[in-house]
């Protein structure tokens, strides 16, 4: 599966979750849902790379020499985990409260109720 299509899964993803995101919110969310899914594949990728090789490499020098050394990925991946977090954080900061989400709910099954003349 291409990256692309990775990343258009992940926005799908998130974009069903952030859904409660009222309307006139949605239009700023739109580029940290974009940068999120962008970063989730690409934090998935780096794991492989440091599951494959580690979190620490051993290279040969330009003497002959053998050293260790922090794989890249790691570091990557550690600046990117944490800015993934903040991106998470701003969009989670967007959605409705729990218990405006609660209220949101029960006030959909009362309306729900009303048109119907029984519950759902």
């Amino acid at each position: 599966m291409t990256k692309e299509t990775l990343i258009k899964r992940e926005i799908a993803k998130l974009n069903k979750i952030l859904a409660d995101i009222p309307d006139d919110k949605k239009e700023l969310v739109e580029g940290l849902v974009q940068n999120a899914a962008f970063m989730a594949v690409t934090l998935k990728e780096l794991q492989g790379e440091i599951d494959k090789h580690g979190a620490v490499m051993t290279v040969t020098g330009g003497n002959g020499y053998e050293m260790t050394k922090d794989n890249p990925a790691q570091k990557a991946y550690t600046t990117m985990v944490s800015r993934y977090s903040a991106v998470i954080g701003q969009l989670d900061s967007f959605l409705p409260s729990s218990k405006a989400r609660e209220v949101a709910k029960a006030g959909d099954l009362l309306r729900a109720f009303i048109a119907s003349g029984k519950p759902e």
